[in-house]
């Protein structure tokens, strides 16, 4: 009868978390010990107790407890039950706290983008002795499997900290479902989710600023006409399965934002800009598609990637087009991949350096909810 009461001190909490419900309950518990009502030492209540209390499942409860255990609330001791710990604190010594922590990559580690980034965080960390590493070296961009694939991975391994490029792609459902399994979370470059994580670093590129950047550069050059080419989206079905934002809402439609609001006030019109969607560059198709679309005047276009503008100039040399008089372009990354085989493209940096350096800042010193925002660069070149 004791326990009973004692168990019915444990209110369910009012707040409203956009997290699962296991998450819920973790923070309920968390409540309790902070206000001593479950005290170091102290055993809490049993799996069948709380799935009865909270009206739940046993793996939603568990799913809990391991959330508490991850964040050094609770300890099991086998055999005789699920007992309050005194959460580690973090010292002044970041070295010593940080000597255990394990750093996970679920991202590209291959190509120049993603390479220069994680060669710099995982520098960074190492400085600090921790251990970071790529889960996969190859992961295409639309192969949500392998990306499933790879969080389990992780969550195999015992990682602490999760370092992913939140695009489009990322299952980020199943992240929400496994979320228990990790200590922190880290979005680079884009945060295309759906869903919230609020307790995740989110630190990204200013895509809006990139489009007006190069709407602005475009307008200089002396262009009436102009055109953003990106990415193909998910579709509707893949949206909904993975938990990513629709078409409206990704990165690349905050760069068609900034570049229709430039484009507003110097006095164009909305119908001076077109949106090109493509997935595979260096495609006679995608030329030929070209060749028609710069015979209709003179452009200003802006290329998301700036491997992309390959195929915009093997078109302008098929119709032996004056560059200089009928075309302007802008790419975007600028990576030192783009100084060599591209060395007159005018490009926009995303400084992945400073996103690689932030990031570093936060999983050393153990932060969590940072939302940071990096400017973008424009690169002038002789386009």
């Amino acid at each position: 009868m004791q326990n009973k009461k004692r168990y019915k001190m444990l209110k369910k909490t009012d707040k409203p978390y956009p997290l699962p419900k296991y998450y819920q309950i973790s923070e309920s518990i968390k409540e309790k010990i902070a206000g001593g009502e479950f005290v170091p030492g102290g055993k809490i209540p049993t799996y069948q107790i709380l799935t009865k209390y909270f009206n739940t499942t046993m793996s939603t409860i568990c799913n809990a407890i391991q959330q508490l255990e991850n964040d050094g609330y609770i300890h099991t001791v086998r055999g005789k039950g699920m007992f309050v710990t005194v959460p580690a604190t973090v010292t002044d010594d970041a070295d010593a706290a940080a000597a255990s922590w394990k750093v996970g990559l679920a991202m590209h580690t291959r190509g120049d983008l993603i390479q220069n980034l994680v060669e710099v965080l995982v520098h960074d960390l190492e400085k600090h002795d921790i251990d970071a590493f790529p889960l996969s070296t190859v992961l295409p961009n639309t192969n949500y499997y392998l990306k499933e694939k790879c969080l389990e991975k992780c969550i195999a391994k015992g990682i602490d900290t999760l370092v992913m490029d939140g695009s489009r792609d990322m299952p980020y459902k199943l992240l929400l479902k496994r979320r228990a399994d990790f200590k922190q979370l880290n979005f680079l470059m884009h945060y295309n989710s759906a869903i919230d994580f609020p307790d995740a670093n989110i630190i990204v590129f200013d895509y809006a600023g990139a489009g007006r950047l190069a709407a602005e550069h475009l307008i200089k050059a002396g262009r009436e006409k102009f055109a953003f080419v990106t990415f193909k989206v998910a579709s509707e079905a893949e949206r909904r399965r993975y938990g990513c934002r629709g078409a409206d809402e990704c990165h690349d439609m905050a760069m068609v934002s900034g570049m229709k609001s430039v484009l507003q006030e110097a006095g164009f019109p909305e119908s001076c800009l077109t949106v090109i969607r493509e997935n595979a560059p260096f495609t006679e198709k995608n030329i030929t598609y070209f060749t028609e679309l710069l015979k209709e005047g003179p452009w200003g276009i802006f290329a998301v990637g700036d491997f992309r503008t390959v195929e915009i100039y093997k078109a302008a040399a098929r119709i032996g087009l004056d560059f200089k008089q009928n075309l302007s372009i802008v790419g975007l990354y600028n990576t030192s991949w783009t100084e060599v085989l591209h060395p007159t493209l005018t490009s926009i940096s995303i400084n992945e350096t400073e996103i690689a350096h932030l990031a570093a800042d936060c999983i050393i010193n153990r932060k969590t909810g940072q939302r940071i925002v990096v400017e973008p660069k424009l690169i002038v070149r002789e386009t």
